[in-house]
């Protein structure tokens, strides 16, 4: 059963004439969050810590999963004088025998607050009308309000641990790599130009809420390279791109491939290389783990002029 039906059942008992379904919060204590009708914000989410290398404060590139709501989200209904007083006039003839979900217990807490106000916020517990029984019986194991102090949160509902990865992976930014020729000034035809990359061996976002925390880990597990036109890519690519690292490149004669970059075969005042990368994304913790879609990003490298051979000695 609906705890507010419950509870307007047990008000009714001890007296108290306004229903609890006509309440509602003060005017301005509330965020605009919380649930109209069947339509239900998912307010839980702001009180998730996130962190890691990955982590860059909202921005992201990852393409965003649908997260589901959680069963049930707290909504902040007002400070130590708004947020009381309300409780206080939908509950203030409510018993300690007939109080249900703590109620008796925030209303004493509400008058000391509303004598002696300090720095907080209160918040009410309502239940998500999608949640459907399993998560209405999560949500009826918590009390109804929870005064909460600044840098603080509320009694956390139980979401699945899938979600809270997912919500970290929406929060996570992969960087694309660092793409560099070599040689770098200028290529030839006929010539090997190899790509050397940069690209971390690991990113990872941590989420926690309340004692729960998972870890959402990208690890780069393929390269493809690409050209422009007038080249020829080869893509036996380790994860930084040619095992030849920069000013140890092997000495070659013409039409030998690089095993990582390009074969130019025709002049250009543009050659480039783009080098493709895959992010494998997994997640683990809270008694959980598994996959999350893959993340590919690309990055070109600067423009070289790419010259024929025979113009060393010409007009080059």
């Amino acid at each position: 059963m609906n705890r507010r039906v419950m509870l307007a059942g047990v008000a009714a008992i001890a007296g108290l004439l306004v229903p609890l379904a006509a309440a509602t919060p003060p005017a301005d204590a509330g965020t605009g969050v919380g649930c109209v009708g069947s339509d239900c914000s998912v307010s839980v989410w702001q009180f998730v810590k996130l962190g890691g290398s990955g982590y860059a404060g909202g921005s992201s590139n990852t393409v965003p999963i649908n997260v589901p709501p959680p069963p049930c989200l707290w909504n902040p209904i007002g400070d130590a004088t708004t947020g009381s007083q309300y409780i206080i006039s939908q509950f203030g003839s409510v018993t300690k025998q007939d109080s249900l979900f703590d109620v008796y217990q925030s209303v004493q807490q509400a008058k000391k607050l509303l004598a002696s106000p300090v720095t907080g916020t209160w918040y009410e517990l309502p239940i998500n009308p999608n949640a459907g029984p399993g998560g209405a019986a999560q949500c009826l194991k918590l009390p109804l309000f929870a005064w909460v102090l600044p840098g603080d949160a509320p009694p956390m509902p139980n979401v699945p641990p899938l979600d809270l990865a997912e919500y970290a992976y929406n929060n996570m930014k992969i960087p694309a790599p660092k793409v560099r020729l070599m040689p770098g000034g200028k290529g030839w035809v006929n010539l090997a130009t190899y790509v050397h990359l940069t690209t971390p061996g690991r990113v990872f976002v941590t989420a926690r809420l309340g004692r729960e925390f998972v870890t959402v880990t990208a690890r780069p597990v393929s390269t493809e390279i690409t050209s422009s036109s007038g080249g020829t890519a080869y893509s036996n690519c380790g994860l930084g791109g040619s095992k030849y690292q920069p000013g140890h490149l092997p000495t070659t004669g013409p039409g030998v491939p690089p095993d990582c970059g390009v074969l130019w075969q025709s002049p250009t005042t543009a050659g480039t290389a783009t080098a493709t990368v895959v992010w494998r994304v997994t997640w683990a913790g809270a008694g959980g783990a598994g996959v999350l879609p893959q993340v590919t990003l690309a990055r070109t490298s600067r423009a070289i002029r790419v010259a024929e051979i025979q113009s060393v000695n010409g007009n080059n």
